[in-house]
């Protein structure tokens, strides 16, 4: 466009020249490639000839010695026998060099419509920023070919010289409807809602935007696992069937030809699928020396293979889909299960960019901080990602599964209202229900060992509220009954063969329950905050589901219109289902070791019936049909959230905090005398009382 200068009326000047003719040859050169046939040439053969990759901060050519394994499945991206690609793998395999490998191929071989779909708008011009566009920048063939339109280089919506146009976007209704593509690609499907806008799964609605295209079409996803086993008793009916999960990869990956990447042993020749479980290391070892002593170990004849030998077993390495009558074939053999989807699952111990050692020691570390504080999202996250496996959490395990007789036979011989020789503080937990409040006493040692020591309904209100002595207790109708707890906080627990007692550090209350159950709550609470005693009692509100961030915070309820504060009170808000992970965890440790929840042999069985009634789900732990009770699993959580609030997870056992140490010293120890009465205790102190008088567990 030629820019003409300003200037005053009647004043003359001078036109700039004109540009000169475009060239019809130079148009007609530009716009060959959009004339030109396909070119018949691989996925991987153009990836080599045309695009770069990021290898450690240096672009330099695709190769495909570096992941293998990825080789057929890009391949089959532009295959003629399917509509469908399926790849489940660990994070950092290759995967998404795959999705961009195709995308190459698109541009420069193939030219046609292709979405992309990424979790999110944000996560998708991220990917776009970081990843797409420096390769085809820094790809020459690929650079070139982009169109020089204003809306030709959109952040998420890219066009090509030869008529390929790329779209970017989040799996929703407006993006996965009402066009034709002849390909769509799936990035870490598992990442997304399985249900969008209520009209199927995201990759259900890519397929159909390929559908009218025929064999043209293609519909590709891949991720790593991220949906939990639904039925942990679930047997494989076929060599490469993954178990059942509620919809994402491994339940389409179930639904194709079921690939599984196989090796040679250089020692005896025989064919095995190189997988996690089949590393051998010492497990007695810190988790970066047990990773370093990890080896491969062949299933036939139990021959070693060094993680030196992976590249050069990678490199011969092969896909062995299931047939039809139950065997292994490749590809290439026409024999594998008929479908219009071919699939592939990649373990991590073969992903060329995980070292076993490294891959050993995130779990070993993982789990062994959930044996020791029950939180299995680090586990589930190595499971996931750095193995490429779905994750059986462990209350749904066989191993994990809880009976009343099994916790029976696990119970400790410990006295009921006494805690035992290692305990260093004491948290009351209470939860609120029709006509009484049900109370626990947990005992606490400085490794996050935990025991119960006392549990006991409160049915009579206090002696001073109105009408008591012709009613039951009653939280919700009457303030004044809260007052029922305060003497349970100036109980001493005697700690065995100790001359001291413990009185509690803290009580954490539920906050909910039936209407007037908060606005009691939160009088009694601004009571105990007047005498300046608030740091003691914590008024609870839980949170459900296992992607609530965190695990426990404390805070002012807020609106979430406009944000500001709704009561006059701080809550202990607290992630219930990972606290419930963390019960269950505790439970499940036969020895008295840091994060185990130990329970004694003067519980009832109501109670430890309790225990039995929730079962854990894919979003969060659900009650188990005819399970009235489940206090015991309520109040553990309160406990363990109050004693992480207080700072138990950042303990130094060579330097705890005071109320953390042994011995007279610490603020909450009494000293007793023989007899058991505490020494100069507080007005209205006493050791708890007998049993009979307290203990009312309704089934």
């Amino acid at each position: 466009m030629v820019t003409l200068p300003s200037r005053r009326a009647g004043e003359n000047f001078e036109l700039p020249p004109m540009p000169p003719y475009a060239s019809a040859g130079a148009v007609l050169a530009q716009a060959l490639p959009s004339l030109s046939p396909a070119t018949r040439m691989s996925v991987v053969d153009a990836a080599e000839a045309h695009m770069k990759v990021n290898a450690n901060g240096r672009w330099a050519s695709f190769d495909r010695g570096v992941t293998p394994y990825m080789i057929e499945p890009a391949n089959m991206t532009t295959s003629r026998l399917f509509r469908e690609v399926i790849f489940a793998g660990p994070a950092r395999a290759g995967k998404t060099v795959m999705l961009m490998s195709t995308v190459s191929h698109l541009v420069i071989c193939d030219p046609g419509v292709c979405q992309i779909v990424h979790m999110t708008e944000a996560t998708a011009e991220a990917w776009v920023d970081e990843e797409l566009m420096p390769m085809i920048e820094n790809s020459p063939e690929l650079a070139k070919r982009q169109g020089r339109g204003r809306s030709d280089r959109n952040i998420l919506s890219k066009k090509f010289i030869g008529g390929a146009k790329i779209s970017i976007g989040p799996p929703t209704k407006a993006f996965l409807s009402g066009k034709t593509t002849r390909t769509v690609l799936f990035t870490d499907l598992d990442r997304m809602a399985l249900n969008i806008g209520k009209e199927g799964s995201p990759f259900a609605m890519g397929a159909k935007r390929t559908e009218t295209l025929g064999s043209r079409g293609m519909t590709v996803a891949e991720a790593s696992p991220g949906h939990v086993v639904t039925d942990p008793g679930h047997k494989p009916a076929t060599p490469h069937e993954a178990p059942p999960v509620a919809g994402g990869i491994l339940e389409l990956y179930n639904g194709g030809t079921r690939g599984r990447w196989y090796w040679d042993c250089p020692g005896c020749g025989e064919a095995f699928e190189p997988r996690f479980d089949r590393l051998s290391y010492d497990k007695a070892l810190s988790p970066a020396d047990a990773g370093a002593s990890a080896v491969m170990v062949c299933p036939h004849n139990g021959c070693v293979i060094e993680h030196r030998e992976k590249v050069a077993l990678n490199r011969a390495g092969y896909w062995l889909h299931e047939t039809a009558a139950g065997g292994l074939a490749r590809i290439e053999s026409g024999d594998v299960l008929k479908s219009d989807r071919v699939s592939y699952w990649l373990n991590g111990a073969a992903a060329a960019f995980a070292s076993w050692a490294r891959l050993v020691s995130k779990y070993e570390t993982a789990l062994r901080g959930f044996k020791a504080g029950g939180d299995e999202s680090p586990l589930q996250v190595t499971i996931n990602t750095d193995q490429g496996l779905p994750y059986l959490p462990r209350a749904m395990s066989d191993e994990g599964a809880l009976s009343v007789e099994d916790l029976r036979k696990a119970c400790k011989p410990y006295a009921q209202g006494v805690a035992p020789e290692w305990a260093r503080f004491v948290i009351l937990s209470a939860d609120v229900q029709a006509g009484r409040f049900v109370v626990q006493a947990t005992a606490f040692g400085v490794d996050g060992c935990r025991a119960v020591i006392d549990r006991f309904d409160i049915h009579t209100p206090p002696s001073d509220a109105p009408g008591a002595a012709d009613r039951q207790l009653d939280p919700a109708v009457y303030s004044e009954d809260w007052a029922a707890l305060l003497p349970l906080m100036e109980t001493v627990y005697a700690v065995e063969g100790q001359s001291y007692g413990l009185r509690p550090m803290a009580m954490g209350c539920d906050f909910h329950g039936a209407p007037g159950v908060s606005d009691n709550a939160t009088k009694f609470w601004q009571a105990r905050r007047k005498e300046g005693d608030a740091l003691r009692w914590y008024m609870i509100r839980g949170h459900g589901g296992f992607k609530v961030e965190g695990r426990q915070w404390y805070k002012a309820p807020t609106r979430a219109s406009d944000g500001k504060q709704v009561r006059d009170i701080k809550l202990l808000n607290i992630a219930t289902d990972k606290h419930k992970d963390t019960t269950f965890s505790g439970l499940g440790r036969s020895d008295i070791g840091p994060g185990a929840l130990i329970l004694g042999e003067w519980m009832p069985d109501g109670p430890i019936k309790e225990f039995t009634a929730e079962k854990r789900g894919e979003k969060g732990w659900v009650k188990r049909p005819n399970m009235p009770r489940n206090e015991s699993i309520d109040l553990c959580g309160y406990a363990q959230a109050v004693a992480e609030h207080k700072g138990l997870l950042k303990l130094d056992p060579a330097n705890p905090q005071p109320w953390a140490i042994g011995g007279l010293k610490n603020p909450f120890a009494v000293e007793i005398t023989a007899a058991g009465n505490p020494v100069d205790a507080p007005s209205g102190a006493s050791r708890p009382r007998k049993p009979a008088r307290r203990i009312s567990f309704l089934e």
